[in-house]
């Protein structure tokens, strides 16, 4: 299924990228502007799921543009009553036309959910297109997860891990409003965020941001998830908000 939609993807982007290159008329918000190399952005969460209950944490993520088509972050996450710990790092190549941008990304993902010393490791590749208003993403995922300290049939301590078979990355957006605007207000319906990527559980909400003086922007999501995979160890059932800012300089 996933050889199938890429097979229909690829020549799709490929065309869009090869009728605009010349006359490209939109850049997006994670293309380079041509002087702020240097973004910084992060945010606060909480919400409510079956597991946890109430629960509350951060994140934050650095990006560095490199060139106009090369850029390079990392980010951190902590969820404090959830006792979970993340942290990623991607690379990004971007390919501009005329009616928005193709972003190609790489990124090493590690989780650690504390409670139940579960490591999660997550390796992920996508292809996005970005235009003012739409936007949708797939790719691939390898999941891989090792439990410490488990005791065996004969009361020995050990370690056990499982690696996931390849797991399909989806996702679709759509803005009110161009993707430009100093305002916006939009709807997503994904099976990953930052700091996960699940096998065909689906997220949806409503997303929205606004400008803010000296290069800073307001953003934020509601969000609503279902059981997931390995995540439901602490994210079972869950409706949750994230309010942030992103500053460039």
């Amino acid at each position: 299924m996933t050889k199938s939609y890429l097979k229909f993807l690829l020549p799709v982007l490929a065309l869009f990228a090869g009728s605009g290159l010349s006359a490209q008329t939109y850049s997006g918000p994670r293309a380079y502007d041509g002087v702020h190399k240097n973004e910084i952005s992060g945010y606060l969460t909480g919400g409510f799921n079956v597991v946890t209950d109430w629960f509350f944490g951060e994140a934050a993520t650095y990006t560095r543009h490199l060139s106009d088509r090369w850029s390079i972050s990392g980010g951190e996450q902590a969820q404090l009553l959830k006792q979970l710990y993340s942290l990623d790092v991607m690379g990004t190549y971007r390919l501009p036309f005329r009616y928005g941008n193709v972003y190609f990304d790489g990124r090493l993902l590690l989780n650690r959910y504390n409670q139940w010393r579960v490591y999660e490791g997550i390796a992920n590749f996508s292809i996005s297109l970005e235009t003012p208003h739409f936007d949708m993403r797939i790719g691939e995922s390898l999941i891989r997860y090792r439990m410490n300290h488990v005791k065996d049939k004969n009361g020995m301590g050990t370690d056990a891990g499982y690696t996931e078979p390849l797991v399909m990355t989806f996702g679709l957006g759509v803005n009110i409003l161009p993707r430009a605007n100093k305002w916006n207000l939009g709807l997503f319906i994904r099976n990953y965020d930052q700091f996960f990527y699940e096998n065909w559980n689906i997220n949806w909400g409503v997303r929205f941001h606004a400008s803010l003086p000296l290069d800073m922007k307001l953003f934020g999501e509601f969000n609503v998830r279902p059981a997931g995979s390995i995540s439901q160890l602490a994210t079972r059932y869950e409706t949750s908000m994230k309010m942030g800012v992103k500053y460039v300089w």
